[in-house]
């Protein structure tokens, strides 16, 4: 029987201990730093960290987004670095007969993971965002052999995974680094051979990152102050006929996500064959990066203005996410002119 404490009381333990199921694991209390929370949670004590050095318990477990910062103060509390673990790493453990041991102590080792994905046959990730398979369920792309992918917000790369196992050449990109998230992890345990290039989607171009035949582009541009900008920048690293694969939040379902929209339902209806995005700073679903969200009518504008043809589009998750697939028929056209100066003669 290991005995284990594990530090927090919010939303990740929550689903920690949801899924939690190790028989040989006995939860001797939880460590909270806020002495409101301090009682029971889950049937189990609440204590302040000094309350450490009190309790007779094998390994440490962080389920918190604060996992770098708790780490320091539990060693400064005197808890030996090597009892002091992820909360990720109990997904793992839980799992540890279908993974190799080497495999096994650097999947325990990462602090956060994004996507809740099968990194290895019958291995899942403890992610918050769920890897949705229907994004790449285009026939377009069921045969990806031979082309050249770009994956933008590609995060712990399991989109990246699944191409690179179609036959693609893929890149991840995103402004995580490929060793802050899991992505190098992924491509490590399965020996795919992605890179990763570390960037902002405004700086994409074909003269730095060169072209490609499809671009994913999952869960981004609501992330975005200027969408549009990321769509033609798009555009620009594909060939006319490329490819891009497309998702994310629209307005057709904000009423079951966001507060504002719960009590203005009545709207979506009367708003949904008229292009609207709706922007809004820190609130939309609680989410402080959460900008413009576009009804689908409006994002298909914002598409096609881009210079793509939309191929086909659906909404997923109770309407609160659309998704599908473009094709590039365009090169951007100017967005505006200037004059040309006016030519005056002297007046004699």
């Amino acid at each position: 029987m290991i005995k284990i404490v594990i530090w927090g009381t919010g939303s990740r333990s929550c689903e920690l201990m949801s899924s939690l199921h190790i028989d040989y694991i006995e939860i001797v209390a939880f460590i909270d730093n806020d002495t409101a929370k301090h009682g029971e949670f889950f049937g189990h004590p609440v204590y302040s960290p000094d309350k450490l050095t009190e309790l007779d318990y094998d390994n440490i477990y962080i389920a918190s987004v604060f996992y770098d910062a708790i780490v320091e103060q539990a060693l400064k509390i005197g808890v030996p670095r090597d009892r002091i673990f992820p909360s990720g790493a109990l997904y793992f453990l839980q799992q540890s007969e279908k993974i190799e041991k080497e495999q096994l102590v650097e999947m325990k080792s990462l602090p956060f993971w994004y996507h809740k994905f099968e990194i290895l046959p019958g291995v899942m990730t403890p992610g918050i965002c769920n890897y949705k398979p229907y994004l790449l369920q285009h026939p377009e792309v069921r045969d990806a052999a031979g082309k050249n992918v770009l994956d933008i917000g590609a995060w712990d790369g399991p989109y990246t995974l699944e191409m690179s196992r179609r036959g693609a050449s893929v890149t991840g990109f995103d402004i995580q680094p490929p060793d802050n998230s899991a992505f190098n992890l992924t491509c490590r345990v399965n020996k795919i051979k992605a890179k990763h290039i570390c960037a902002n989607v405004y700086d994409l171009s074909p003269k730095t990152h060169g072209l490609f035949d499809i671009v994913l582009f999952f869960g981004v541009y609501y992330h975005l102050k200027n969408p549009l900008l990321a769509f033609e920048n798009i555009n620009a690293v594909l060939p006319m006929g490329g490819l891009m694969l497309f998702e994310g939040a629209i307005l057709e379902g904000a009423p079951k996500v966001d507060s504002f929209w719960r009590e203005h339902a009545d709207l979506v209806p009367l708003l949904r064959t008229i292009p609207y995005a709706y922007y809004v700073k820190d609130t939309y679903e609680c989410e402080w990066s959460n900008w413009w969200v576009p009804n689908m009518v409006c994002l298909e504008q914002w598409i096609e203005s881009s210079g793509f043809e939309v191929i086909r589009m659906d909404t997923a998750e109770g309407d609160t996410r659309g998704y599908g697939l473009a094709r590039k028929v365009a090169e951007i056209g100017q967005e505006h002119i200037v004059l040309p100066a006016h030519c005056q003669s002297d007046v004699q």
